[in-house]
């Protein structure tokens, strides 16, 4: 694949020429275009009839798309090949193969960048300004620690998101490129599912220990009992325990049992 890294940075603009009637397919021309001058430099036809098809129809997420892209880019290689006789059987399955990715990219980032990284990361600069004991209500502007810490959750909110998203673009331009129908231009090689359902356990922890952390500062502030603060966290950590153990098709008697074993301990040691 050549100019791959010109590829990568045009992706980002793949949503700037959106339009109802195509959606995305003026962004994807721009991003395939310096290849396909390469590809057909010495055929004008050939150049003029790839335009046409790649300004048809095309709608997948920005960032999972790429294996799109890389799986157009070897198909069109392959058809400037062909002669015209036999080419529209080929553009034909062009389109099917172009089609199939984008949606499938696009069920897949959908759930992956948008439903669930996105607000995991804004979570997790939350989670900084929690544990940092940073009121935004009430921040001064003037405390110099106070704006590190914020600008210390805002980074690794950006980090969070932009490093997973920049590493999916690279690897879907060379493993849609290399792929092939067999591993689905590259989209099967990794195991999506088991990646967005681990994240969505991580974004529940975040959830519990944001709404743990939030629940003893309020605590804090109007000078409640420790009793209080240690009821109100076992009741949340016991409901989020519960959750797990449904989805983990565990029997209840474990929850109750540890449950039994924690407030004799907790006892005890009173």
């Amino acid at each position: 694949m050549k100019n791959k890294l010109r590829i990568f940075f045009r992706s980002y603009l793949l949503q700037g020429f959106w339009n109802y009637a195509q959606m995305q397919n003026i962004g994807l021309l721009f991003i395939l275009m310096p290849n396909l001058e390469d590809i057909y430099k010495d055929n004008k036809d050939g150049l003029a009839n790839a335009v046409a098809r790649n300004l048809e129809a095309f709608n997948s997420n920005p960032i999972l798309s790429s294996y799109a892209i890389g799986a157009m880019l070897r198909q069109e290689e392959k058809l400037v090949s062909f002669p015209p006789a036999i080419l529209a059987n080929e553009e034909r399955e062009f389109r099917i193969i172009r089609a199939t990715t984008a949606n499938t990219a696009a069920a897949i980032g959908d759930r992956l960048f948008w439903g669930v990284l996105k607000p995991l990361s804004l979570l997790l600069c939350l989670l900084v300004l929690f544990v940092c004991e940073v009121q935004i209500c009430s921040y001064n502007f003037t405390d110099n620690n106070l704006t590190a810490i914020c600008a210390a959750g805002l980074a690794l909110s950006l980090l969070a998101y932009n490093i997973p998203a920049v590493f999916v673009r690279l690897k879907g331009l060379k493993d849609g490129y290399n792929g092939n129908e067999n591993n689905f231009y590259g989209l099967i090689r990794v195991n999506w599912n088991k990646m967005i359902y681990a994240l969505k356990i991580s974004g529940q922890i975040c959830v519990i220990i944001v709404i743990f952390l939030g629940l003893y500062s309020r605590a804090a502030a109007l000078n409640t009992g420790a009793e209080y603060i240690i009821g109100v966290s076992l009741l949340v950590a016991f409901m989020f325990m519960s959750v797990l153990m449904r989805k983990f098709h565990i029997p209840n008697v474990v929850l109750y049992l540890l449950a039994s074993a924690i407030f004799a301990a907790a006892s005890f040691l009173d």
